[in-house]
């Protein structure tokens, strides 16, 4: 019964995120201009609209995964809470999961607030090509940095 729903969601997913409203149009020959030069005005969201449908992909199958584990946690406590098993066993089960929730909070935290400074510096500074992909690198990787010496600080 799981794999008919999550099927006739995939597909409805699906068909929602690549629903067109109009007739895509033909792309025409760039057109010269006076001083010669090649016009490259065409339309660059192209680009755009091509990653928009695996973001959108991306963040229904995370939605769905999370919910699966919530699910799946919340069975795990009522069946060690039904078969009675003794509570230093159940603490060392249970116990690490609101530990590693906070840690994963202070990840992500981390994670997108270095993403939002490379993107920031990136626009700030408008380089090209792979002179920006090296900017956010960066500030992903110190931010990654930053976590590790958190966790550092924790265990201390």
């Amino acid at each position: 019964m799981k794999k008919i729903f999550t099927s006739i969601g995939s597909l409805t997913i699906s068909t929602i995120v690549f629903a067109q409203d109009s007739i895509p149009k033909i792309p025409t020959a760039p057109q010269l201009t006076s001083d010669s030069k090649i016009d490259h005005s065409l339309n660059n969201t192209s680009t755009i609209e091509s990653f928009v449908p695996l973001f959108a992909i991306t963040l229904v199958v995370i939605l769905i995964i999370q919910v699966t584990r919530y699910i799946l946690e919340h069975n795990l406590k009522n069946k060690i809470i039904d078969r009675g098993i003794s509570e230093q066993l159940a603490n060392s089960i249970i116990g690490n999961a609101v530990a590693d929730k906070k840690d994963d909070s202070i990840k992500w935290a981390f994670l997108l607030l270095g993403l939002s400074v490379g993107l920031t510096v990136t626009y700030y500074t408008i380089p090209l090509h792979f002179h920006s992909l090296a900017i956010i690198t960066f500030s992903i990787g110190l931010s990654y940095l930053a976590y590790f010496f958190y966790l550092k600080k924790q265990s201390k």
